[in-house]
């Protein structure tokens, strides 16, 4: 007997379909999986019967074939679940980010501008670029060359903290590698990008802290009975909603989210989503890198399809669909007009 927690979480399509073939062959040997998992493909994809927990209780069991997606995300998430689409089109201010021809590691010649209130996507297939670049606009990978300029201006310096004295934050991809600080309680964890800003203070105003977590807990609706307890103590969507609430504490108008459901339940995808969606509304100018279609459906107003690290296509809200995305991310389109 295996028990698997989340094991795709890291993997990219290929390697998850290798993972597959692995654990049917050691199925037809004998061998038993409890398989944990929020997503859907992979549910259907592996498992014979499914059994759905919520908040701690038991709510449902069943045989995988005799059910549906959508009954699934019903059961996990309870009476709030709506497969409705969430996206709101809102008015757009004016230019806020500006991709001038950018060069670096795996991405080329890349142009973009985005405007204030603005939700642009970025996809494609692993490691088409796209994360990439989002790295470099964050300074956390180096520019060959090209420019980003912030409201007009060109941003001033390179590297992460160049970036953040700008007003862009980034939320990166593998919040296990990259933003799970574990020694250190929610609280510390929320204000760490900030003091980064403001490090010339000698001291932490520990008061004024709570008070800005307290506002950002309730923004956010962060799940946690104390602000002292460890971060590993939260569940992943409320692990993500805290380091997403770090990005916000910097006051950042601009934000990068790299892959930012990745590895949480439907429940908490959901209210992301709809976070995204007020963030934008109150002026943020967001930028997500994500694989997955259904989420740029719900949240972008347009999606940047990437391709052996350059930007092939523009796509807006009302052309977004699985089949345009991926004729575009495997370069289907240009070899069919060949």
């Amino acid at each position: 007997m295996l028990i698997l927690d989340e094991p795709t979480t890291a993997l990219n399509n290929e390697e998850i379909d290798r993972l597959f073939d692995i654990l049917r062959r050691l199925r037809d040997g004998g061998t038993s999986f409890i398989f944990i998992s929020h997503k859907m493909p992979e549910i259907f994809a592996i498992s014979d019967r499914y059994t759905v927990l919520r908040n701690g209780e038991f709510i449902a069991q069943g045989r995988v074939a005799d059910t549906d997606a959508e009954t699934l995300a019903r059961l996990m998430v309870g009476p709030t679940y709506t497969s409705k689409d969430v996206y709101r089109r809102r008015e757009l201010g004016g230019e806020a980010l500006s991709l001038e021809r950018l060069s670096g590691p795996g991405f080329h010649d890349v142009s973009l501008s985005v405007r204030r209130g603005e939700i642009l996507a970025l996809t494609g297939l692993q490691g088409s670029g796209s994360s990439e670049l989002m790295q470099a606009v964050f300074g956390a990978l180096p520019l060959e060359s090209g420019r980003v300029s912030v409201a007009g201006k060109a941003l001033a310096g390179r590297g992460i903290h160049a970036a953040m004295r700008a007003g862009i934050a980034m939320l990166p991809a593998n919040r296990k590698e990259n933003s799970v600080v574990p020694d250190m309680s929610i609280l510390e964890n929320t204000y760490l990008a900030e003091h980064t800003l403001s490090g010339r203070q000698p001291h932490i105003a520990r008061r004024a802290e709570q008070k800005r977590y307290d506002a950002l807990k309730e923004m956010l609706s962060i799940k946690a009975a104390s602000s002292a307890d460890a971060v590993l103590s939260l569940s992943g969507g409320n692990q993500q909603k805290v380091f997403l609430a770090r990005w916000l504490n910097t006051g950042g108008d601009i934000l990068l989210l790299d892959n930012p459901t990745q590895g949480i339940d439907v429940g908490s995808k959901a209210e992301i989503y709809q976070l995204i969606l007020a963030l934008a509304e109150a002026g943020k100018t967001i930028l997500i890198n994500t694989l997955e279609i259904g989420e740029i459906q719900k949240v972008a107003d347009r999606c940047a399809v990437f391709y052996d690290g350059r930007l092939i296509k523009l796509l807006p809200h009302e052309a977004i669909d699985e089949h345009t995305v991926m004729m575009y991310s495997t370069n289907a389109v240009e070899t069919m007009e060949a």
